[in-house]
């Protein structure tokens, strides 16, 4: 049986310190205090400046049939009371079958996979959006979610771990804004969904995906077609655009001197996007074959690609003469629309030409619904519509696009076109292009 040591009064444990060995070294030193058997105070020789080396409380006791050191922490931060009651502790859950190390080391490691799934929702939304921007077509289509994420869900969630959130969280957060953007707020929630599924998947959280809308959050706020139809891009009444035509053509005198306004002429005439036509360029453009030729997406942000396909954009007679006016005409290098000085035209330039300078009501965008809805009230081939506006969004225009993208019709489909928004001329009297009932 061991012999048990005497218990040490605080006075002499204050006065404890390290041993020296028979060469004179200073070495550590344990000294038994007493108390419980085991309790040792281990003393270390000093390092450097000290004058006193560190200090700790170790218990030496047998675990299973393995003799162990156990320490409780230093001294005197932790004084001989609080070690004693420790050790003494420690003794009766190893009496009750308890390994306090193996346990210690269950904590920890309980600890650290904790940690490990520690992820802020705005580092996992960045993550997500990186990713998200190699996969869009378009600059402006990353910039959007980036755009997004900063308005509609990092001031609320961000700080939060993903772990932790909980379809409360998502509530309060969307009750801050649904009512105003319903289309909107349910984009960005899919797009939250997104984000902790990913989470998810890789292991930083353990419990159910929260952000589901379908059957959870929608249970939670009105349908939005309840509170706000969803809004479409202004668009032009077709039978103003004669009209409107001629405004332009006379705020754009003299030629090449107002390129924005060149520039939104020659998307009507061609159905195109704003971004595809502000953008092109001269070698994008056969004069001789009366040619526009819009490439698939080579390039991750380069906003005029925005279809993965290549198309063949007919020329009218209009769009090329709007081509010739411009000043890089001579050079046929580089961009064809910029503005005086050279730069790029901003997407924003475009609506103060309709709305202020002209006085018609509309925008850009929506340009493609008059087109659109000129053809339907003419009982046009819809198919050839689609494609004109660069759509396969349907089996019969999949099919329509491998015949050639039905280039011949287009072309026959925008001169009809060009000839009503330049002279006002009918598509009956044009007589160019078949007509075909629509559907009942």
């Amino acid at each position: 049986m061991p012999r048990k040591a005497k218990e040490l009064p605080d006075a002499v444990i204050r006065k404890l310190r390290h041993g020296t060995n028979k060469k004179g070294e200073l070495v550590k030193r344990p000294h038994a205090v007493g108390g419980v058997t085991g309790l040792c105070l281990q003393c270390m020789p000093p390092v450097g400046d000290e004058k006193i080396g560190s200090r700790q409380w170790i218990l030496r006791t047998t675990i299973g049939s393995r003799r162990k050191e156990i320490g409780l922490g230093g001294y005197p931060s932790i004084p001989a009371k609080n070690a004693r009651e420790a050790a003494r502790a420690l003794k009766e859950d190893i009496k009750s079958g308890i390994d306090p190390l193996a346990a210690k080391a269950s904590a920890k490691a309980q600890i650290v996979e904790e940690q490990q799934k520690e992820l802020p929702f705005k580092k996992a939304a960045a993550q997500y959006a990186i990713k998200r921007a190699k996969e869009f077509k378009t600059a402006k289509q990353a910039q959007r979610l980036n755009n997004q994420l900063d308005t509609y869900v990092l001031p609320y969630i961000g700080n939060l771990q993903v772990k932790d959130i909980e379809q409360h969280h998502l509530i309060a957060m969307m009750e801050n804004y649904y009512h105003q953007v319903p289309d909107t707020a349910i984009r960005v929630i899919g797009h939250v969904r997104k984000i902790i599924q990913q989470a998810i998947i890789e292991g930083k959280r353990t419990t159910a995906n929260p952000a589901e809308w379908a059957g959870n959050l929608a249970l939670m706020f009105p349908a939005k077609e309840k509170i706000k139809p969803t809004q479409h891009h202004p668009s032009l009444p077709w039978k103003e655009l004669p009209e409107f035509i001629e405004a332009l053509d006379d705020y754009r005198k003299p030629k090449g001197s107002k390129p924005d306004a060149d520039c939104l002429a020659f998307i009507i005439h061609t159905i195109s996007r704003p971004s595809e036509a502000r953008l092109m360029k001269w070698s994008d453009v056969d004069l001789e074959n009366k040619i526009w030729t819009i490439k698939p997406a080579a390039v991750k942000g380069d906003d005029r690609r925005k279809s993965s396909k290549k198309w063949l954009i007919p020329l009218t007679t209009p769009a090329i003469q709007i081509l010739k006016a411009q000043p890089s005409y001579t050079k046929q290098r580089g961009r064809i629309f910029s503005k005086i000085d050279g730069d790029e035209i901003p997407d924003s330039y475009f609506g103060s030409n309709i709305n202020s300078a002209l006085g018609f009501y509309g925008d850009t965008h929506g340009f493609r619904s008059t087109f659109l809805t000129w053809t339907q009230e003419h009982g046009l081939n819809q198919e050839v519509a689609s494609l004109a506006m660069k759509h396969t969004n349907t089996d019969a225009t999949r099919a329509a696009y491998a015949r050639s993208q039905l280039f011949d019709d287009r072309k026959k489909l925008l001169t009809a076109y060009s000839k009503y928004a330049t002279t006002g001329q009918s598509v009956a009297s044009a007589n160019i292009i078949p007509i075909r009932k629509r559907a009942s």
